[in-house]
């Protein structure tokens, strides 16, 4: 592994405008599947593709890389990073990938999905058409078994869906092209790592593109699909999964206003939310189709008051403190 490793870092994709960001942990298999789909999506001329694992004792998703990029279309570049946690990995991506002075855009996408056909080409057009900084597209969630029925009932599992072009403020990273300009001009660390264990960081991530009067476009048939394995599709999992985006919605926000004035403004918000996810509580008894949306609205709705309060939601490992600072 480790003369490939070096031999792919000496081939690295030094003239490819667009690169693709793949951080990977402790799924090779999965990895595997990613990298096959790419293999045949359209429009992967000038581009290549930038592996970050985060195990550099197993190394399973960069020998699955190496292996693969002996007959691969375009370049693999493996990074190896032993700092524990997805914003590390992230930002060493971000780090490399602007190290190539003929990027123009970074194409994000995580090892537990696969893009659908026609993906990447969707994503370049949009941006072509636009010139938004970023360009996102919808996840559909892929269940190891059939798809629970209650699975539509809750925005967790519902592919976000908007209109074509133009559009307000995205929230997930984990399908999305950002221009090299909007990563130039955030700065690093382009993630903070006091996301690191509890999530949240792509959130933040795109809130401080926003601040800086970036635009954001939507592209409908950029689509991936994402691996739900049999953990994930438990309605425990989904509520637990509410309570996180409950908390890591706030420290964002916590973030982006400090101070007193800010935290009494988010508690206002934070209480008339969860008085009108209470008033509909009763619907419990009868809606039974949204009965787990209707759940999960007020977990979230509990969660972002127990953030104002200063809690931090360790999905991770240890939480760490959320401050003020725009990197």
């Amino acid at each position: 592994m480790t003369d490939a490793y070096r031999t792919l870092r000496e081939a690295g994709p030094h003239d490819a405008e667009t690169i693709i960001a793949i951080p990977t942990f402790r799924r090779p298999a999965l990895l595997r599947r990613l990298l096959e789909a790419l293999r045949s999506q359209e429009g992967l001329e000038g581009a290549a593709l930038l592996i970050a694992d985060n195990d550099a004792a197993g190394q399973q998703g960069a020998a699955v890389a190496a292996e693969m990029a002996r007959d691969f279309p375009v370049p693999i570049e493996i990074l190896l990073v032993p700092q524990p946690g997805l914003c590390h990995v992230r930002n060493a991506l971000v780090a490399q990938a602007l190290g190539h002075r003929a990027m123009q855009r970074l194409v994000m996408i995580d090892d537990d999905e696969w893009p659908q056909p026609g993906w990447l080409a969707a994503l370049l057009a949009m941006q072509a058409r636009t010139g938004a900084a970023v360009v996102g597209g919808p996840v559909d969630p892929c269940f190891a078994g059939a798809a629970p029925d209650w699975a539509e009932q809750t925005l967790i599992f519902r592919p976000e869906e908007r209109s074509e072009g133009r559009t307000t403020l995205l929230y997930a990273g984990n399908n999305l092209l950002v221009s090299a300009e909007a990563l130039e001009a955030l700065e690093a660390p382009w993630f903070d790592p006091a996301f690191d264990r509890s999530g949240g960081e792509d959130l933040d991530f795109l809130t401080r593109i926003e601040a800086l009067g970036l635009g954001f476009a939507w592209a409908p048939r950029a689509r991936v699909n994402e691996w739900v394995g049999p953990e994930r599709a438990r309605r425990g999992w989904v509520l637990r999964r509410m309570w996180r985006i409950g908390v890591t919605d706030t420290m964002v926000a916590r973030k982006a206003k400090p101070g007193l004035g800010g935290r009494v403004g988010l508690g206002i918000r934070a209480v008339g939310l969860l008085g009108m996810r209470t008033a509909a509580l009763p619907a419990l008894a009868w809606a039974r189709r949204r009965r787990l949306d209707i759940a999960g609205q007020w977990v979230k709705a509990v969660a972002r008051l127990y953030a104002i309060a200063g809690g931090s939601d360790a999905i991770y490992a240890a939480p760490a403190p959320v401050t003020a600072r725009t990197p």
